[in-house]
Parts: C-alpha cells; sequence; structure tokens
C-alpha cells in the first residue's frame, strides 16, 4: 500500500481539481440516503481511504463528527485544506487502529480494488470491525471481474483538457490473471510555451458533454495536441475480487454483508458493486435486511 499511496501523492493536485470534487458530489447523495439515516445524529464517521477529503468535508456539513485516513501525504494535505476542521491521518487501511469507536465506516470510489488478495482485504476488514461500535456500518464500493472484464479495454474513459493541462485516465483488466491498471496521464503546459490554434479549438470543442467521445478520442492521441508538453504518467494497479469471496471474508471478520449494484438493484456487469455491512453485535443477533428497509 505505501507503493500505491506514494503514486497518488504524485496526482493529487490534479486529482483535487477534478476527481475529488466529482465523486464527492456524486457519491454524498446516495450515502445521505442510504447510510446516513443509520447513523445517530452528530456520529463519528470514518471516511477509509478518504483522498482530498471532499466527502468528508460534505459529511461534516452535515454536522457528523469526521476522520479521514489515508496513505497519499499529498492527498491528506488537499484534505486538511478541504475539510479544516475534520481529523485526518496517514495511515494503511490495513493495519489501523483508532482510539475512538466509530459508527459507520466509509470507503468510496472502488479503493479496495488497490488490496492484492484476501489477505489484505481480509486485514482491511478486520481493522475495520476493531474501529466500529456494536451494530455499527461499514459501506464500500469494488469494481468486480465482470464489470472490468466488459469496460476496461485499454482506452480513456476520463479525461480533460484545460489551457494550462490535460489529463486521461485509461483503465485495463486481464480476466486470466484477476488484475488489472489504470493509468493516468498528465500534460502539463511549460510556463510562456504558447498553445496552438488547433488545441485551443479542441478545448472549446470539447468542454460539451454531448462531445465526451470526441474529447476522449483526442486524449487518446496526446501527439496531435500536446506535443512539447511535460509528460508524467502514473500506473496504478488494481485487483478485480470475486464478489462471493467478499462477502465469505466480510463474514468471517464479523460482518452481516448485503450486496447491491451502485444503481441500487442486483449486481450487474455494467456497473461497479456495493456492500452494506453491518457489524454484529457481541450477543450474535442477526441484523434485518437494511436495504430494503431503505428501498421501502
Amino acid at each position: 500500500m505505501a507503493d500505491h499511496a506514494s503514486r497518488y501523492d504524485h496526482w493529487a493536485w490534479l486529482y483535487n481539481q477534478t476527481l475529488g470534487p466529482r465523486y464527492g458530489a456524486h457519491k454524498i447523495g446516495p450515502i445521505e440516503r442510504v447510510v446516513l439515516p443509520h447513523v445517530p445524529a452528530g456520529g463519528a464517521i470514518l471516511d477509509l481511504c478518504c483522498g482530498t477529503g471532499q466527502l468528508a468535508a460534505a459529511l461534516q456539513a452535515r454536522q457528523f463528527h469526521v476522520t479521514g485516513l489515508d496513505g497519499s501525504a499529498d492527498m491528506l494535505r488537499h484534505a486538511r485544506d478541504n475539510a479544516p476542521s475534520a481529523r485526518f491521518v496517514q495511515g494503511d487501511a490495513r493495519h489501523f487502529d483508532l482510539e475512538t469507536p466509530f459508527d459507520a465506516v466509509l470507503c468510496t470510489s472502488a479503493s479496495l480494488n488497490h488490496m492484492e488478495g484476501p489477505e489484505d482485504l481480509a486485514a482491511v476488514f478486520s481493522s475495520v470491525n476493531r474501529a466500529l461500535k456494536a451494530g455499527g456500518i461499514f459501506v464500500f464500493d469494488v469494481n468486480h471481474p465482470a464489470q472490468m472484464a466488459r469496460h476496461w479495454h485499454g482506452r480513456p474513459s476520463e479525461g480533460e483538457m484545460q489551457p494550462d493541462f490535460a489529463w486521461a485516465i485509461t483503465p485495463q483488466y486481464d480476466p486470466a490473471a484477476g488484475q488489472g491498471a489504470f493509468t493516468v496521464d498528465i500534460f502539463r503546459r511549460a510556463n510562456g510555451q504558447r498553445r496552438s490554434r488547433l488545441r485551443a479549438l479542441a478545448e472549446r470543442l470539447t468542454r460539451a458533454r454531448p462531445l465526451r467521445r470526441l474529447r476522449l478520442a483526442l486524449l487518446a492521441r496526446p501527439g496531435l495536441l500536446h506535443r512539447g508538453w511535460e509528460h508524467n504518467r502514473v500506473v496504478n494497479r488494481v485487483w478485480g475480487h470475486d464478489l462471493d469471496q467478499v462477502s465469505a471474508l466480510l463474514a468471517q471478520n464479523g460482518f452481516a454483508p448485503e450486496l447491491r449494484s451502485t444503481t441500487g438493484g442486483p449486481v450487474d456487469d455494467g456497473h461497479a458493486a456495493y456492500f452494506f455491512c453491518r457489524k454484529i453485535a457481541e450477543t450474535g443477533a442477526q441484523p434485518g435486511n437494511v436495504l430494503a428497509e431503505v428501498s421501502a
């Protein structure tokens, strides 16, 4: 995990301007509907793998006491600016021990796909169990093998062009190996370097959402528009986890898990999956179907 964290250091500034705000705004709605009704007012929430802190800021704005934990020092530097009243800790999601118990632990943006295998996942689940109060909630999302095999084919899936920088994310997955990567290409214009007329035209054309495919096609050919720009590439390895195995590991580590697509319905190969888990109380009582309660 230290290796993954150092790679996030290299593009924390970009994540803070682009994906961090976007993911935070996208996820707070479902979390508010599905998770927060089961957290006491003013309760304690751990944002595990918190990134640049936009989700932590949204939770804090809703009057929860928020702690964020991440392995990247640069990500946390931005997080402290974005949510100055929250507590942030640098640490490993597999091995952490925080003194204050939490009512809920959230781990979003498919962060657990960075875990290499069952042993790493089990370590995360064990640490989360220790961090939760009895009956506490653990919610996380993952990209799963069927979905990754369908969509991760080595073509840019996200990206944008700005006057001084551009970026693209390219995911790829090998089903036979059960692992893949998402590559982040970052292009920055040097001080004093002029933008070509073609580059300026491309920026204007591709800002519109209907032209997303054109934007991604241009980003897949960086030599066309970014010749001479500073180029950095960050390769983040990920693993596809069998969902039945993940459920079994959760049960072994003291959780009663429920599994859904991120759209709210049954899991399919078109979307990521998320787990809604409740820590089983010491009495051994089994929780009810929380997702059914929410959707009823």
